[in-house]
């Protein structure tokens, strides 16, 4: 064989040998990618799954959080509106104690040496009557100014029980 056969023979088995040694690194650079290329998608899933979950609980987190206020409102509707009946309970209670002793007939005596009976409530009103000390009187209903206080003895029967800061008729 002549020289330069031998070395075609020999260039082309160094050709082969390197084509090969490409050829497989070029396989294995891309099987490496791939692998790479499925670790990133992997990694890309459990983020994404991550983030869902994430999601889903500052959902949840926000919708407890919603519901815990709705329901310290209503407590704290419930609580005034409970606050407010039992205000007008108590009211109520009040109004109808005042109103029984207001229409319970009380029992007075005469504190000054005499007293006039007059039509109205007033000084001024036409005089119907009168008393003497130490008379016991029933007082039906009182009425007074702010100053003075009036007691209705009968119809179109008025006394005064102080009058100008004195006690005329003094309750028992």
């Amino acid at each position: 064989m002549p020289e330069e056969e031998k070395k075609n023979l020999f260039e082309k088995a160094i050709d082969a040998l390197t084509d090969r040694d490409e050829k497989e690194a070029e396989a294995k650079a891309q099987a490496e990618a791939e692998a790479a290329k499925k670790k990133g998608a992997e990694i890309k899933a459990r983020m994404e799954a991550e983030a869902k979950e994430s999601a889903a609980e500052r959902a949840s987190a926000t919708k407890a959080a919603a519901d815990k206020a709705i329901a310290a409102k209503a407590a704290a509707d419930k609580a005034a509106a409970d606050r407010a009946a039992s205000m007008k309970a108590a009211a109520d209670r009040a109004a109808t104690q005042r109103a029984a002793v207001a229409a319970a007939p009380k029992k007075g005596v005469v504190n000054v040496r005499s007293l006039h009976i007059r039509k109205e409530h007033s000084t001024s009103s036409a005089e119907v009557g009168g008393l003497t000390h130490g008379e016991e009187v029933t007082i039906l209903e009182t009425w007074s100014d702010g100053k003075n206080t009036w007691a209705r003895l009968g119809p179109d029967q008025w006394a005064a029980i102080e009058y100008n800061g004195d006690t005329l008729i003094k309750l028992s």
